[in-house]
């Protein structure tokens, strides 16, 4: 039985710590339904919000890696109507599945990799990549995730940074102070 911290009680009140504190469980027992109902391929340590979509036309296409986060309003497809596709769409371990993030039918996403909010994933996305916009592009690539998908700034504590690089064409490219003057 999951405890209520007290510091919870006193901060959110008694209802949003019951909720923290069921939320795990009412998580796990999605994720049993989804593989022993559906037969769905979803692995232990995986956050799947209430609100996302899972394709059951063809639930047997669904692959999600361990500790993987798919958040809210996400939608993982196996199928396409208008060709007749059944397709199996698999997620690697330790990714993180934006809100309201489209995922086709067919698709590979390596592990470690991060799809943004909003993104419509049409193309395999290599592990340890960053991926963004309508369609998706990298956007960085040789990232690291722990559990969930979140980005691990310890290996990377440059991550987002603009590149040392950019930074000194930058500085050649402004005009001299002292020729101004």
């Amino acid at each position: 039985m999951p405890t209520v911290n007290l510091s919870d009680l006193r901060k959110f009140g008694l209802l949003a710590a019951v909720r923290r504190g069921l939320r795990p469980s009412f998580v796990e027992l999605r994720r049993l339904y989804f593989n022993k109902v559906w037969g769905m391929d979803i692995a232990p340590e995986c956050a799947i919000s209430f609100s996302a979509k899972l394709d059951t036309t063809y639930p047997r296409g669904v692959h999600i890696g361990r500790g993987t986060a798919v958040n809210f309003g996400a939608c993982i497809l196996t199928h396409d109507t208008p060709r007749a596709l059944h397709l199996h769409t698999w997620i690697g371990k330790e990714c993180n599945i934006g809100a309201r993030s489209i995922i086709l039918p067919g698709i590979r996403i390596g592990d470690n990799c991060v799809v943004a909010a909003a993104s419509v994933v049409m193309k395999d996305v290599p592990s340890n990549c960053l991926v963004a916009g309508n369609p998706a592009r990298i956007i960085e690539k040789g990232i690291q995730t722990g559990r969930l998908g979140i980005i691990d700034r310890t290996v990377r504590a440059d991550f987002g940074a603009v590149s040392s690089a950019s930074d000194e064409r930058a500085i050649s490219s402004a005009p001299d102070e002292k020729a101004a003057s």
